[in-house]
């Protein structure tokens, strides 16, 4: 078989060009992002720079206003270092919740506890003078108030200074009120220290005593004694309560007696009777029982 004849004529065919395989270049490695320095925004004096909390960078979704609130707040680095370290002096501190109306006694006794509060009522500290149980019924009560030492003292200091004024106002009132019955016992039996001043005064005493009326209280009123010893002749001469009229010297006199054990330093029987000695009590006793024997005639 002959070969196949080949036009010369005809385009002669052609390889398919060879491709060269080409490795992509490597990708660029990604540039940082650009930070923002805290220097870029101080100047020399240390003071910030013009709108520096606008120009902050933020991230997404963040509020853009706090940051430019804190540039009416802060605007050295002075004030913003001081309230940094403010900051971290509070949160070193031990947390203390902040109790609401909704919160049962366990948040609200944490919270008086953080204030100062003591562990139990007897834990508070009053002034001198103060009555024991008065203190102790405040104390319960400033404790269930969840008071703090200080606020306690405070107000016991104004109860003391109450307390106080209240006791002047009284003895100024029981000063002018003596002054005023005296005075009243003077018009009618003449100064005291004189004789008929001092029977008078022993005439009233006798008479309250077996009426009854030998209290503080009426003596200081004005006119009080004058009346009694105005009456000292009609009771006892018509032996009210059975007392005769020739006793009566005698049962002052023994009062004395007992008086003088009782309150004079130089009576012989003054420190044996307050020493509890008991021939001495043995002795008052038997004045008492004498001027029992003779109001009952």
């Amino acid at each position: 078989m002959s070969e196949e004849t080949v036009n010369p004529l005809a385009a002669q065919p052609t390889e398919a060009p060879v491709v060269e395989q080409v490795e992509a270049a490597p990708a660029a490695p990604a540039q940082p992002v650009a930070t923002t320095n805290l220097k870029d925004f101080i100047g020399d004096d240390l003071s910030f720079k013009e709108n520096i909390f606008d120009r902050l960078p933020l991230e997404e979704g963040e509020n853009v206003d706090k940051y430019k609130a804190l540039g009416d707040k802060f605007n050295s680095v002075s004030s913003l270092a001081k309230s940094y370290l403010n900051l971290e002096r509070m949160l070193s501190k031990e947390k203390m919740p902040i109790p609401t109306d909704n919160d049962g006694d366990e948040v609200w006794d944490q919270a008086y506890k953080a204030l100062g509060r003591p562990e139990t009522p007897q834990g508070y500290q009053a002034p001198e003078g103060i009555d024991p149980d008065a203190k102790a019924a405040t104390d319960a009560i400033f404790h269930e108030a969840g008071l703090s030492q200080r606020q306690a003292s405070k107000l016991y200091a104004r109860i003391a200074k109450a307390l106080e004024d209240n006791a002047n106002n009284q003895q100024q009132q029981s000063t002018q009120s003596i002054e005023q019955a005296v005075q009243a016992l003077e018009a009618d039996f003449g100064p005291r220290g004189g004789e008929s001043y001092q029977q008078a005064l022993d005439k009233a005493q006798v008479v309250a005593k077996h009426l009854g009326l030998d209290v503080a209280d009426f003596w200081t009123m004005p006119g009080f004694a004058s009346r009694l010893a105005s009456q000292y002749d009609t009771l006892m001469g018509s032996k009210i309560r059975g007392v005769e009229n020739t006793s009566i010297t005698s049962a002052q006199s023994i009062d004395e007696q007992i008086h003088d054990i009782q309150n004079n330093p130089s009576n012989p029987y003054y420190t044996a009777y307050r020493d509890g000695d008991r021939a001495a009590h043995q002795k008052v006793l038997k004045l008492f029982e004498e001027k029992a024997a003779l109001a009952l005639g």
